[in-house]
């Protein structure tokens, strides 16, 4: 195994996701991708967001961007060595798709629920559309 994804949204279910993805990257040396799918957040957060002054579009990146720290420094905390940090923007089950295939991931690691679940209710939950349509192995996160 080389690479290993996991996808956060800085939810608990995507905090417990990223612990089993660095504890197996960390089993088994493997590079650590960690990815975001900016803005995907909530609509009170978006109408919060979007009365605040500033640009709206760097406020989302600077939250993709936090969150990507958080997860480096919980992933470094279980020893993992080698750790990538990527933020992609899109439909969260089709970006997580998409970058599993660009990066070749041996293995992507989601949590079962996400921040969105209302829509994921409505929709159709992430973690569902990515191991029906994943390239490689998923492991999802209870």
């Amino acid at each position: 195994m080389e690479r290993i994804m996991v996808a956060i949204d800085g939810s608990p279910d995507a905090n417990r996701a990223l612990d089993a993805a660095a504890k197996l990257a960390e089993s088994t040396g493997a590079e650590l991708l960690i990815l975001n799918i900016g803005g995907e957040i909530s609509s009170a957060e978006m109408r919060r967001l979007a009365s605040a002054d500033g640009d709206l579009s760097k406020r989302l990146k600077q939250i993709a961007d936090d969150i990507l720290k958080q997860g480096g420094k919980r992933a470094k905390r279980h020893g993992v060595e080698t750790i990538r940090l990527q933020c992609e923007w899109g439909d969260p089950a089709e970006t997580i798709i998409a970058t599993a295939k660009h990066e070749k991931a041996d293995v992507i690691v989601v949590g079962r629920r996400g921040r969105g679940r209302l829509s994921a209710l409505l929709l159709g939950s992430v973690s569902q559309k990515v191991a029906s349509l994943a390239p490689c192995m998923v492991m999802v996160v209870p």
